[in-house]
């Protein structure tokens, strides 16, 4: 016995149906998705942003940072990897904001210090030879108060925070200078979408469709 076939209104009706709970299901997952995105370049960078952008404050920022990283650099030395100077790090937080609080007391200031560390936009950076295109990577970052000045940025792995901390160029060892040339094999070419997630949906809502008045 042949089935009856279904209207094209019915057909139609099913097909928006099917759509929209696709839509839903992507808008739904999509955060999660974007939260898996691969960084542009295998960094792990610094971010210390200022209370505000008055001068004593972005003053007051460059102390904290000068703090961090004379705890930090040390620290990550003798560290091979993103994942690795990250765990550190990590594991260190507590004593990072410690010294972050001691310096702002020390200059007067009773600002909250919040240190954390995950996934932040950055804007297109030149570290001598290496090009850190825009985009998001690991970082550790530091807040003074509400956060609401200017902020600076270096990178903590591989170490490359002296330069642009002093404006000199430091003697980098053999181990920096093999992460360097290693990250710099990866770079994406210019005009090269880098950091981004390719996803393709794909689906045979049309075929289910058209099969439904299949005899």
């Amino acid at each position: 016995m042949a089935r009856t076939p279904f209207s094209p209104a019915f057909r139609l009706l099913t097909l928006f149906t099917l759509l929209l709970a696709c839509c839903g299901g992507v808008a739904f997952y999509l955060p999660h998705l974007e939260a898996r995105e691969a960084s542009p370049l295998p960094l792990l960078r610094l971010h210390v942003v200022a209370p505000s952008d008055d001068p004593a404050d972005q003053a007051l920022k460059l102390k904290v940072r000068d703090a961090i990283l004379a705890y930090v650099d040390p620290l990550l030395a003798d560290c091979h990897s993103v994942e690795e100077s990250r765990e550190r790090v990590q594991e260190h937080l507590d004593e990072i904001q410690t010294r972050a609080a001691a310096v702002i007391r020390e200059a007067g200031y009773d600002y909250a210090v919040t240190p954390e560390v995950g996934r932040f936009h950055f804007p297109a950076k030149v570290y001598g030879h290496l090009k850190a295109p825009a985009g998001e990577y690991e970082a550790l970052r530091v807040v003074i108060g509400t956060g609401q000045g200017a902020n600076w940025w270096c990178v903590l792995y591989p170490p490359l925070c002296l330069s642009d901390r002093t404006g000199a160029v430091a003697a980098e060892s053999p181990s920096t200078v093999k992460a360097v040339n290693a990250i710099e094999s990866v770079s994406p070419q210019d005009g090269e979408t880098s950091g981004k997630l390719a996803v393709e949906v794909r689906s045979k809502l049309w075929d289910m469709i058209n099969g439904i008045e299949k005899p």
